[in-house]
């Protein structure tokens, strides 16, 4: 997940962004979007930006252009103003097929427990394992257990693809306004 503000700078990265990027958090935190499109597209950036701040979301596979070289093909899903200029952009590597795609909007039933839900969108709001553990009053190992579930039955690689997964397919929403009770404190 990465974070990027009106001027298209990233703000915040978690630790997935940064293993796909192959970057620390603090180059990544130097860069633009333009600085991950590849040269021949960025003349379209600017329309497809305000296109997207008018819309309030957007998702569909880009390629991105690796700091280090290579191009790679991601998914992603983005969300405008979660907060005040700051746009969420959640990339999943690598851009999943039609098949797995259509695997995932499933058959409407829930994949995962309530507790399995919970845990997923405590990680998904940024919340380590221990923090996690400590809140909900269980052991750390039992956070993992939960997070280990919650990939297998999302068929997820890790733990940024799966928040991207089980926000696509329901089983997660994010309440960015820090009101939910038991999260925040």
């Amino acid at each position: 997940m990465v974070i990027a503000d009106d001027s298209r700078r990233y703000v915040a990265v978690n630790a997935a962004a940064c293993l796909l990027l192959r970057l620390p958090e603090h180059k990544v935190l130097e860069l633009t979007i333009e600085d991950l499109t590849p040269a021949q597209h960025r003349d379209q950036v600017e329309a497809l930006w305000y296109d997207f701040l008018r819309e309030g979301t957007q998702r569909g596979v880009f390629e991105l252009q690796m700091p280090d070289g290579p191009r790679l093909e991601v998914e992603y899903s983005a969300t405008a103003n979660v907060a005040p200029g700051r746009h969420l952009s959640i990339l999943m590597f690598p851009a999943g097929t039609p098949e797995r795609r259509s695997q995932d909007r499933g058959s409407g039933r829930a994949l995962l427990t309530a507790r399995e839900r919970e845990v997923l969108t405590m990680v998904a709001m940024g919340m380590g394992s221990s923090w996690i553990a400590a809140a909900l009053g269980v052991s750390h190992s039992t956070i993992e257990t939960h997070v280990r579930h919650c990939l297998d039955k999302l068929g997820a690689r890790n733990r940024a693809h799966a928040i991207a997964l089980g926000l696509r397919v329901g089983e997660i929403s994010l309440d960015l306004t820090g009101s939910s009770p038991g999260y925040w404190g």
